[in-house]
């Protein structure tokens, strides 16, 4: 009864032996990754969040700048918009006043300035002015480009220079000019209804 049981045994042995030595590779392998492996591996990591934490620190960066480049812009375009509106009222007094201190220094003389009906546009009221003033022909030039070149919304809308000379000087013409001045047309609430 012995000598048949030996054989059974036989193959259990074998499969106990190939187990143990899968194990036994196993927990070197483990080993070897802890102990050896490990070094490596923990300098891979520490380069790694290096990098990540450099590149945060990049994109905080670009964020920032991105922020204070849209403050700009915001900022920017206001202003764009608030310098080249229409105002909503004409300072007339006060434009009249610059038109008479650009003859002024175009060394000519303002002879008269009249009122003239004014003109409604959608979205845009142009009130009018005969201006006539008397000077040189190259004084009356450079003052028109005065006007047209002048921070507030005047134009030239007519220009006639008479051929006659002034009374003052055998050179001196006359230039009788229509200045429009604009402004947004005020917009009235709507009535509410009921």
């Amino acid at each position: 009864m012995v000598a048949m049981n030996t054989p059974a045994k036989l193959p259990l042995l074998m499969v106990d032996a190939i187990g143990g030595a899968v194990l036994g590779a196993i927990v070197v392998g483990c080993a070897y990754l802890v102990f050896f492996h490990a070094d490596h591996a923990t300098v891979e990591i520490n380069e790694l969040t290096s990098l990540i934490n450099s590149a945060s620190e990049d994109l905080s960066m670009v964020r920032t700048a991105r922020d204070r480049q849209r403050a700009i812009l915001k900022e920017q375009h206001g202003e764009l918009e608030s310098s080249r509106q229409l105002p909503a009222d004409i300072p007339i007094e006060e434009y009249l006043q610059a038109l008479s201190g650009l003859a002024a220094q175009n060394r000519l003389r303002v002879v008269r300035q009249n009122p003239l009906p004014s003109r409604e546009y959608p979205g845009l009221l142009e009130q009018r002015y005969a201006y006539e003033v008397s000077g040189s022909v190259p004084d009356m030039a450079r003052f028109f480009k005065a006007v047209e070149d002048a921070d507030f919304w005047a134009d030239i809308a007519y220009l006639k220079v008479d051929g006659a000379q002034a009374e003052t000087n055998n050179r001196d013409r006359l230039a009788l000019l229509t200045i429009s001045l604009f402004s947004a047309v005020k917009q009235e609430p709507a009535a509410e209804g009921g």
